[in-house]
């Protein structure tokens, strides 16, 4: 939470008033930094598509990215290599040949398990968006050491989810799980199969108002859920990014990223050390775009 943040609500608690979960966009700052890394529809790192998904950092601060055709058709799995210079527009790199997916659903979120049941690093895509695409299956791709494409295996969950994220850090370094879908919140250890386990924390997570689900992230003591422009947003809505602690309480709930009149739809958030950031589709034919989050 950035220090105007805490200090808001600071002075709201201590007057006993809470603080309002539906601000308007106008009330908010925006949070999206400069942008680090853009991707034109000619980049070969799309093979053709021109739809950004799900989005994660791995390992060394390279980006996995997916993208398809409209609707989600024909997924691609991208990889960009950050070359170790400062975060600048060229710090990321398109590396290797695109791998074609089989069917992972909508793919509208990744997670990064370094050592996925003890057997090494392991990317997880969910399936399932929003109520519109129903589904309680993720695909495991399993990564060489380099982080390249190895394998793919289908997982089944006891519920279906639109979100997913895995922090190593969190449970005093047990590592966790957590995975969305609307208003709901679940967490699930770090070991043991993802078909069992999970634990429903929190059901009414806050909302401005109409969004679509897309990509969480999470870290020690926080998750971060991210909710996007739609068809039935107004021109001057925003996309907003939500941050809770992992029993699912409200820490800030205002970290606006403009939708720039329905042209710019955040699709991911994810983390390298301490610098947030957020995959951006962008409509109209313009190039997608990876930007700061501001913290």
């Amino acid at each position: 939470m950035n220090k105007l943040a805490r200090v808001v609500t600071a002075v709201a608690f201590s007057v006993g008033i809470a603080v309002a979960s539906s601000l308007p966009a106008s009330a908010a700052t925006d949070r999206s930094g400069a942008e680090r890394l853009s991707i034109p529809d000619s980049s070969s790192c799309k093979a053709g598509r021109t739809v950004m998904q799900g989005m994660v950092a791995g390992p060394g601060g390279q980006l996995y990215i997916i993208f398809t055709r409209a609707g989600g058709a024909d997924p691609i799995l991208s990889r960009w290599a950050r070359d170790g210079s400062a975060w600048d527009g060229t710090s990321w790199t398109c590396s290797g040949t695109p791998t074609v997916l089989g069917d992972v659903g909508h793919s509208n979120d990744l997670a990064y398990n370094a050592d996925y049941l003890g057997t090494g690093p392991a990317l997880i895509v969910t399936h399932g968006s929003q109520s519109a695409y129903l589904d309680d299956d993720v695909t495991v791709i399993r990564l060489s050491d380099a982080g390249y494409y190895e394998s793919a295996a289908v997982v089944d969950l006891p519920m279906n989810i639109s979100g997913l994220c895995y922090s190593a850090t969190a449970a005093d370094g047990a590592g966790r799980y957590a995975a969305r879908r609307l208003g709901s919140l679940w967490t699930h250890a770090g070991s043991g199969s993802l078909s069992s386990g999970w634990t429903l924390v929190e059901s009414s997570l806050t909302s401005h108002d109409n969004r679509s689900d897309q990509g969480i992230d999470c870290s020690e003591n926080y998750v971060w859920n991210t909710r996007s422009i739609n068809d039935s947003t107004p021109d001057t809505g925003w996309n907003w990014v939500y941050q809770y602690n992992w029993s699912g309480g409200d820490v800030e709930s205002d970290i606006g990223i403009p939708g720039n009149s329905l042209t710019d739809e955040i699709e991911d958030v994810t983390h390298v050390g301490s610098e947030f950031f957020v995959g951006i589709n962008r409509n109209g034919g313009l190039a997608d775009s990876v930007k700061v989050l501001v913290e």
